[in-house]
């Protein structure tokens, strides 16, 4: 198994193939990343069920599938934690085409929301209105297409604008839905 920290998409991807996934990398990093911001912890058998299938949690792919999901949580924890905002999204490279990275941050931003109510939080839970109003724009994200068959630079653009909002609105959803530890209690 590859070091978590050298990990990228394309190594996820290929061992979620591999393992039969019924998700794609980007949706198990956003579930593992939305489960984080919940706060929660979610047992790796659950995550591997929603991800692989819950037939599909036995062989040797999916235990290995399973071991790099755990090293990534742990990484995304780190990631989350990390004072220069280090948190990146799992997408494919710039040199896959737009409509396929657009796809992926589809899925990114569906599992992001799946994850949080795996991780305990609930559609009617009291939030700061910046939260609420940034996780119905992940929504939106989720169910967003790309139907251009050429692509402009200005179409580029605008995709890493929303990259960047996705990543600094994880960022922002984790902060705000943390619990305070005792030393900001007092």
């Amino acid at each position: 198994m590859p070091d978590i920290t050298q990990c990228n998409y394309d190594e996820l991807a290929a061992l979620m193939r591999s393992a039969g996934a019924d998700s794609s990398a980007s949706e198990a990093h956003g579930m593992l990343s939305g489960t984080i911001c919940a706060a929660g912890k979610t047992s790796p058998q659950l995550s591997l069920e929603y991800l692989l299938g819950e037939d599909n949690t036995l062989g040797k792919a999916a235990n290995d599938c399973g071991d790099m999901l755990a090293s990534l949580q742990s990484e995304l924890l780190r990631q989350f934690n990390d004072d220069a905002f280090g948190f990146m999204l799992f997408l494919p490279s710039d040199d896959i085409s737009l409509s396929l990275r657009t796809e992926a941050l589809c899925q990114w931003c569906a599992g992001f929301l799946y994850g949080l109510a795996l991780g305990g939080f609930r559609e009617d839970s009291e939030v700061p209105e910046n939260v609420d109003e940034v996780m119905k724009d992940l929504y939106e994200i989720s169910k967003a297409r790309f139907a251009y068959d050429k692509t402009e630079d200005a179409d580029e653009t605008a995709y890493m604008e929303i990259v960047e909002y996705v990543r600094m609105s994880s960022l922002l959803i984790y902060e705000e839905l943390q619990p305070l530890p005792a030393t900001r209690l007092q």
